[in-house]
């Protein structure tokens, strides 16, 4: 095979890798915390979308937008704990994660009557020209998505090592009842997962924008490639949403140059399955570790 090709797969693999990465880590944010699977972590993406094209077309600089989109989403997220998921916090984390559906579907409603049915795009970021190299081609927004989700993941990793907030959320995550009897209170670290997963899709969604038109009902398929990538990985551990992203983006890359477009999510599914068979927990997980 010609090394430009090859070069090309890395290049574009990385690329959705990233972006994989970052919708997993929404995942892993809520579950580790509350063991609730968010099944809408894709309407956030689509909301960071849409409202980054949105006050982009309306004059507002495109990077200030994304900014503006993703504190919303963020909002968003804790809009979804407040009123659904605190609620019904007897309920058990099942129901829960059913609800998070129906605040899905009421989004997504939302989002087609404010936008209706136009798919929105963006320019690059700062109109960044395409990069020529060794015969491939790095898309202008390229290095925007991958220097964002770094930025992102670096600072996540920063939140939860050198914060007390950070580490209240980890104590959650490791033994609920310690934390509760040494005063942390779990309702609120929960909020603030919440909110963190939120900001995770509005970054996805805003960074994607120029990449790939969105539209109101793109968060389906999204919440569909960050369980993927969380459950490849391990949901329970970080470092395993981020290698399950990358083995995803790979692998879709991969399945784009030498498969017809109808199997690519076969082809995704056929790597969870393996990973499932080989290694239950994910790829660096480890059973009842949190």
């Amino acid at each position: 095979m010609d090394l430009s090709i090859v070069l090309q797969f890395f290049i574009s693999g990385v690329n959705l890798g990233c972006i994989y990465a970052a919708l997993g880590l929404g995942f892993f944010v809520v579950y580790s915390v509350t063991r609730v699977l968010n099944l809408a972590q894709g309407e956030f993406v689509m909301v960071g979308g849409m409202l980054t094209a949105t006050f982009y077309s309306m004059g507002v600089p495109i990077i200030l937008s994304a900014l503006i989109a993703i504190a919303v989403a963020g909002l968003l997220g804790g809009i979804l704990h407040c009123g659904v998921i605190h609620p019904a916090r007897n309920l058990s984390k099942a129901t829960q994660t059913f609800l998070t559906v129906g605040f899905a579907f009421a989004i997504e409603g939302i989002a087609l009557l404010v936008w209706g049915w136009e798919y929105k795009s963006l320019p690059n970021f700062l109109s960044t020209p395409n990069i020529h190299f060794g015969g491939a081609t790095i898309i202008g927004q390229t290095p925007w998505v991958t220097g964002i989700t770094l930025l992102a993941v670096t600072g996540l990793f920063l939140f939860f090592g050198h914060t007390l907030q950070g580490k209240a959320l980890r104590a959650c995550a490791d033994n609920p009842l310690g934390a509760k009897t040494i005063g942390i209170s779990v309702d609120r670290m929960s909020l603030y997962v919440f909110i963190l997963a939120g900001a995770f899709g509005g970054i996805a969604g805003a960074v994607i924008t120029p990449l790939t038109m969105v539209s109101y009902n793109i968060g389906f398929p999204m919440t569909i490639k960050g369980l993927l990538a969380a459950f490849v990985g391990g949901i329970t551990r970080a470092e395993g949403v981020i290698l399950g992203g990358m083995v995803l983006g790979m692998a879709e890359a991969i399945a784009a140059g030498l498969m017809p477009s109808e199997y690519h999510s076969i082809f995704a599914m056929i790597i969870l399955m393996a990973v499932f068979l080989c290694q239950p927990h994910g790829l660096l997980s480890s059973s009842g570790k949190t």
